[in-house]
């Protein structure tokens, strides 16, 4: 990253005269301690990137060290109020900030020496939606109010701006902090050597239950245990630090979230001595982090639910279009021949011959016909929708009313029809069952030329009744079928004042679904299609109870 991209978290260059290099970064002596600082607060934070602010004699904060991404930061400056840690050092308290121009989050406390503060310590996390908890701000003050004590005392000479009792305050800070210390052996079994007092605040148990073998393990929540015991297990053999978020089951049975960082210290020749960690109580921050992503989430399903909801009533008015469009017409074409019949009629009285008078009468009930027809379909797929509408079911001659509706649509169409059926008699709604066979003939007439073949079929199937309209035209593609039987699906090609409405075949279905049954569509043998509808011969009432 370009020292640029961050200038205002870490300062600016100061301005210095031709040939004169920019501040260093401290005295050779203070080197050593200032990288330790930084260091360790990189440590307590789980991360690589940390800055160390001190306050020079111009009144400005300097940065005397940096690592990670900071580590060409040293000489910039700030003043105070300036960027993140010039507000912490006029603040005198630790400040967090996220969306920050090539940082991301940052978190600075101020470094206090008796009541003054004296520099600033900082760190910095690139994760996208990377939160400062609270118990990392406390942890990192403390080390701030303990580094800067250091600091002040050692680069003052001996006697001035020493404050007394810094051992006190490190064992005070260690056993105060919302964080438990460990140091733990780098053996089979990891024996540990040493966990502060929080411990058995935190999960009940007491520091010898912790320093038990292995122990530590079995307060891993079972969801974790498989992964945090494998990188246990890596980090043993390599070395490498350890750094994991995980949960963890209290004695009292509550999930405890742990932010958990240790590293190895070798001995005196290299070799592996023991751990030295600590670990923080993050569960607040994940319960907002879920809470956030649940946030999300709902949002997500919310707008997912409001398009489709645009979907929905983008495809209603397109329905509605259609139907008003291909209504309007079949509304319009019987309605114009009946008023112009009635006109006819009317004007014409008794000039007309009987012949012509019986052909206009004859005309005049077939486009009726046609209207009541429509009107009743309407009225039908309404009652059906809103599930107000029950079959009236009687004993029915399903093959006398097969044979009824037969012959009035080969009178109405003209052409040739084939009933083929065996002797059926159901427990049906005998209005419904016609209108379901008149809808399926009048779907063949439309969608088949005069001369194509036309077939009725009525007969038992397993005890129930299979109704089956058939025609040797060009079939329906298989892509179709499914959506077929819903309102006002008029078939691939229709032209928009074709006839027809497109609430027939739904009728169909509606019909066969209110006895029960089912319908659809299939290959004939032979080519073609066969509409099919399966209806259950329920038993008339006196079969429930018995004959008598």
């Amino acid at each position: 990253m370009e020292v640029d991209a961050w200038s205002e978290w870490a300062g600016s260059e100061p301005q210095a005269p031709p040939g004169v290099p920019p501040a260093a970064a401290g005295p050779g002596d203070l080197d050593g301690l200032y990288d330790l600082v930084v260091t360790r607060a990189a440590r307590l934070a789980g991360i690589g990137d940390a800055l160390l602010w001190l306050v020079d004699d111009d009144s400005r904060l300097v940065v005397r060290r940096g690592i990670g991404r900071f580590a060409s930061a040293a000489g910039r400056t700030l003043g105070k109020g300036e960027g993140l840690a010039g507000e912490v050092w006029q603040a005198g308290g630790p400040l967090a900030a996220t969306g920050l121009q090539g940082v991301g989050t940052g978190l600075c406390v101020p470094l206090v020496a008796g009541a003054s503060v004296v520099g600033v310590l900082g760190v910095a996390w690139s994760e996208p939606g990377r939160l400062a908890g609270d118990a990392e701000s406390e942890l990192l003050a403390g080390w701030g109010e303990l580094a800067g004590t250091v600091i002040d005392r050692a680069g003052r000479p001996l006697g001035q701006g020493w404050l007394p009792g810094t051992a006190e305050r490190y064992r005070t800070l260690s056993e105060q902090i919302p964080a438990v210390l460990y140091s733990e052996m780098h053996t089979p079994g990891g024996a540990v050597v040493y966990e502060s007092p929080q411990y058995q605040q935190w999960f009940g148990y007491t520091v010898e239950d912790a320093m038990q073998p292995d122990f530590w393990k079995t307060l891993v929540h079972p969801d974790d245990r498989e992964w945090v015991l494998a990188e246990n297990e890596r980090v043993d053999r390599t070395g490498d630090p350890w750094n994991v978020e995980y949960r963890t089951i209290a004695k009292d049975g509550r999930v405890v979230w742990l932010r958990d960082h240790a590293v190895m210290v070798r001995g005196e020749h290299g070799e592996p001595d023991y751990w030295q960690g600590y670990y923080i109580d993050i569960t607040e921050q994940k319960q907002a982090e879920e809470a956030l992503r649940q946030a999300l989430e709902r949002e997500h399903q919310a707008l997912e639910r409001e398009r489709q909801a645009a979907r929905q009533l983008r495809a209603l008015d397109e329905m509605k279009n259609t139907f008003l469009d291909a209504v309007s017409h079949e509304l319009r074409t019987p309605l114009a021949t009946v008023i112009g019949i009635a006109l006819t009629l009317q004007r014409a009285g008794s000039s007309l011959t009987e012949e012509d008078t019986v052909d206009l009468v004859d005309r005049l009930v077939a486009n009726a016909g046609k209207l009541d027809r429509l009107l009743a379909d309407l009225l039908d797929l309404d009652r059906l929708s809103k599930g107000i509408l029950e079959p009236q079911r009687s004993r029915t001659d399903l093959v006398a009313l097969v044979g009824r509706v037969a012959q009035e649509w080969r009178q109405r169409s003209g052409r040739q029809l084939e009933v083929l059926a065996e002797p059926v008699v159901a427990w049906v709604d005998s209005a419904k069952v016609e209108r379901v066979v008149e809808n399926l003939l009048a779907n063949a007439g439309r969608h088949t030329t005069p001369d194509t073949p036309v077939w009725v079929r009525v007969a038992r199937r397993d005890g129930d009744v299979l109704l089956a309209v058939e025609d040797a035209g060009g079939g329906v593609p298989r892509e179709l079928r499914a959506t077929l039987f819903e309102p006002f699906r008029r078939g691939p090609g229709a032209a928009a004042h074709a006839p027809g409405v497109g609430i027939g075949l739904s009728l169909v279905a509606r019909f066969a679904e209110l006895h029960g049954g089912r319908a659809w569509v299939q290959d004939r043998p032979g080519g073609g299609a066969s509409f099919q509808v399966l209806l259950p011969d329920a038993a008339e009432p006196a079969d429930v109870g018995g004959r008598a």
